[in-house]
């Protein structure tokens, strides 16, 4: 009887053993199975917090109407038509949560036709993630890339793209004769090509190293399958050519993939998406090998950590770029207190990590007495310390100008000229210049980069917009009327062009609508067409410098003083200065003006002897003495020690902000 309790006993224990096991099991499988959708959910997440503005971006430089025109100008070449599709879902990232959502949706679609195309085991479905992964990449690490886009429909359609290359996969499963087979392949790539372009020839060669690795197919009907898909990927694009004229045969092989107006950004830019194609016949091979094995959950943990890893460490982070991108949504919609509050909001998200950064400096600096180690040191530590970009400033500037405030607060406020973090420096005229030159009321020079912008990245709804804005400002009625009319075509932006229609006929009912009633001040100079090089603040700064209209309006006098300040010239500041208190009848100079007058005076004895308040007196004295105790070797050294005492002073701005590279 004991013999047999132990028995029992022992039975008893590997039953339970064998059930608990059994319960991990499932629980394990279905936790692999529920990731992919925690993972989209929380990417959605970060979409919508961390990536909101730079949607908005790819939507804003995007375009998609319900026109006949617009639909045939887009399918002149092979893969218009997925242009226009992801042009078509591209415009929903207008509202973020929205357009990220389909994206997300269209993502899972990719994960779940993967699995079910390729046959991959339930166990080893996290290989099915990896080209939804490498389509967030592609999207998410481009950054700057964003504004040199020739076609703003890459959010969208290499995902639509992906998902019809398994067109022919499915079918050709189907079909058991190997004439059949020939018959869909020639279907496909020749009705494919022109509207998916490279996408439709990935799917030919997917369906064809699919018949390879078929076990019911002969062998002679596979290399044939194999040869004619190969013929048709070459073949299919120089016949096809011929009925298409704006490309080059060259290309004929890459329409489809995004397209950059800048070579060096392609190959980055299509990477991601390349090795997604790659997957597709690599997978065709491979799928008859994937099988049920002991260490698939290890395979499954891993390519899911290396999958969010990847997806992380390419999104394009840089706060920088973020805050620029907010700021010019901002500036579209005249919210000038929005656009000096974002400013704000990052310069003082920085102030902890700043102060981290300098006493870390300064240990590093503690005992080294040779000057080019020291600076070495220096520049090593440059990029722990918050700077602005060159269009962030003018972005806070002109907000300031706007409200009459930039002379009272622009120059207590983070200044300085961070590169870009990017490949190519991306110029200003690219990225701002048609906001930047509309709201200082050189709509002329705004029209002409939204002709540039037209001719090298195509049609967008900013560049709509803003040529109808030029248009009403100019009163050339017919053609505010044309770009309205397309306006009036899409979803978004249909109520915006109805409502400029009544400021297009009538010029008095426009010189008091916003956002016209704030630019019209600043063109009362002869508005002539001339060659900025590219480079927005410096013509800027020679438009405030150069002219001098006979009927200046207080407010271009007020920009006219505040660029003079900014480019440091005394004599040109205080001629500045006499037309700025004339015009604007102004009683109490700002404190800005009355420091940059005091320290001037102090410097050259130029200008006028105003009646200086004791606290801008005081105030210089302080600066004085701070300088006599912190004598300035490098100005990087000692930026940091002076701003915390001195930051909000034009004594600062003027002796530290210093050799800045515009762009």
């Amino acid at each position: 009887m004991g013999k047999i309790r132990t028995c029992a006993h022992a039975l008893t224990v590997i039953f339970m053993n064998v059930s608990t096991n059994n319960k991990k099991d499932k629980l394990a499988g279905q936790l692999f199975r529920a990731l992919p959708y925690i993972l989209a959910a929380v990417l959605w997440i970060l979409l919508i917090t961390c990536g909101q503005y730079y949607l908005r971006k790819v939507e804003d430089l995007s375009v998609f109407m319900f026109d006949w025109m617009y639909f045939r100008e887009a399918i002149a070449i092979p893969g218009g038509f997925l242009g226009v599709a992801g042009s078509f879902f591209t415009q929903f990232l207008h509202l973020p949560w929205l357009g990220s959502l389909m994206w997300i949706f269209i993502l899972l679609c990719v994960y779940q036709l993967t699995v079910r195309a390729f046959c991959i085991p339930r166990s080893l479905m996290s290989l099915a993630i990896i080209p939804a992964v490498l389509l967030i990449i592609g999207n998410m690490s481009l950054g700057y890339g964003v504004f040199i886009m020739r076609e703003q429909d890459h959010f969208f359609a290499p995902a639509l793209g992906y998902l019809a290359s398994l067109v022919p996969l499915f079918s050709i499963r189907r079909i058991k004769t190997v004439w059949g087979k020939l018959l869909l392949l020639l279907a496909w790539t020749a009705a494919g090509y022109p509207l998916l372009g490279v996408f439709a020839l990935t799917g030919t060669l997917t369906a064809a190293c699919s018949v390879l690795t078929d076990s019911d197919s002969l062998r002679n009907e596979k290399i044939t399958t194999v040869a004619v898909a190969v013929t048709l990927i070459l073949l299919i694009p120089l016949v096809e050519y011929n009925f298409f004229t704006s490309y080059r045969l060259a290309d004929s092989w890459r329409l489809g993939l995004p397209t950059a107006s800048e070579e060096v950004w392609n190959r980055s830019i299509r990477t991601p998406l390349q090795l997604a194609l790659l997957f597709m016949p690599v997978m065709a091979l491979l799928s008859h090998r994937l099988k049920e094995g002991r260490r698939d959950r290890l395979i499954q943990a891993t390519v899911f950590a290396l999958s969010a890893i990847s997806v992380w460490g390419f999104w394009f982070k840089d706060s920088n770029f973020r805050t620029e991108l907010a700021m010019s949504l901002a500036v579209d919609r005249s919210d000038w207190q929005e656009v000096v509050d974002i400013f704000r909001k990052e310069s003082d998200s920085h102030v902890k990590s700043d102060e981290k950064a300098y006493k870390a400096r300064s240990a590093k600096l503690e005992g080294v007495k040779d000057r080019n180690e020291r600076r070495i040191i220096t520049d090593r530590f440059s990029n722990r310390f918050f700077e602005p970009t060159r269009t962030m400033v003018l972005y806070r500037d002109l907000a300031l100008l706007k409200m009459n405030r930039a002379l009272d607060e622009a120059f207590t406020m983070k200044d300085g000229g961070r590169p870009q973090k990017s490949r190519t420096q991306i110029p200003m005229a690219l990225q701002s210049g048609k906001q930047l030159y509309t709201q200082y009321g050189l709509v002329n020079m705004s029209y002409r980069w939204c002709m540039e912008d037209i001719i090298e990245h195509n049609w967008s709804y900013s560049t709509l917009k803003y040529m109808a804005m030029h248009s009403v400002i100019m009163h050339e009625t017919s053609f505010a009327q044309r770009y309205l009319n397309k306006l009036k075509k899409t979803i978004f932006y249909r109520r915006w062009a109805i409502e400029q229609e009544p400021l297009a006929h009538d010029s008095l009912k426009m010189s008091s609508a916003e956002p016209y009633r704030n630019i019209l001040p600043y063109m009362c100079f002869d508005d002539r067409m001339t060659n900025d090089m590219v480079k927005s603040e410096t013509f800027l700064m020679r438009h405030y410098n150069e002219e001098e209209p006979p009927h200046a309006t207080p407010e271009y006098d007020r920009a006219a003083l505040f660029w003079a300040m900014r480019i440091q010239n005394i004599p040109l500041f205080w001629n500045r200065l006499y037309l700025y208190v004339r015009s604007n009848q102004v009683e109490k100079l700002p404190r800005s003006v009355e420091e940059a007058a005091f320290l001037y005076h102090n410097l050259d004895k130029s200008g006028f002897d105003l009646p200086y308040t004791k606290e801008v007196q005081d105030s210089y004295d302080a600066f004085n003495r701070f300088v006599k105790t912190n004598p300035v070797v490098e100005l990087k050294e000692s930026a940091y020690p002076y701003s915390r005492k001195f930051g909000k002073s034009f004594y600062y701005f003027y002796y530290f902000i210093r050799n800045i590279q515009t762009y």
